[in-house]
């Protein structure tokens, strides 16, 4: 059972949801538990929308900030908790938290295709670690489909 969890959050109930999860994990192992949050930043088309990106900006990394403090206050007392806020992305900042050698296991949400969760699970597996990640469905093996079509085609007879 891992006892130094690593936990990727940008500011996403989904991300709350797994920062809980590893506080269970955490409290179940007497563990500790170190967040990563990356502050989320605008799309660059935000630049044409008729708004201050700037506020707007501020606005989205303040939710982001209160989203991690609401799933820190949910945490049992006796989970020690260690926060790092970083302007960098998700992925860079799990790599350079995880090099340090410091931590047993990590957790992150399940994201879309897209998501910077998702980057950060990938980037992570090609370190040669499987995180933990909740939300997902289970990973299907894809040979065990390929298998079945050479089955059927071989059953297949000629015309």
């Amino acid at each position: 059972m891992p006892r130094r969890l690593l936990v990727g959050h940008d500011g996403s109930p989904a991300s709350t949801e797994a920062l809980r999860h590893a506080g269970r994990l955490a409290c179940a192992s007497h563990g500790r538990l170190t967040v990563v949050l990356a502050l989320p930043h605008l799309p660059f088309g935000a630049v044409m929308a008729p708004v201050s990106v700037p506020a707007l900006e501020e606005e989205a990394r303040q939710a982001a900030e209160r989203e991690l403090c609401h799933g820190v206050n949910e945490l049992a007392p006796d989970v020690s908790v260690t926060t790092i806020v970083t302007c960098a992305g998700l992925r860079p900042s799990l790599v350079r938290a995880w090099r340090c050698g410091e931590h047993d296991a990590v957790v992150l949400a399940a994201g879309g295709p897209f998501s910077p969760l998702t980057g950060a699970a990938r980037a992570l597996r090609r370190l040669g670690l499987e995180p933990i990640v909740v939300g997902a469905r289970p990973r299907r093996r894809r040979g065990l489909r390929l298998r079945r079509r050479a089955r059927a085609a071989s059953r297949a007879r000629p015309a």
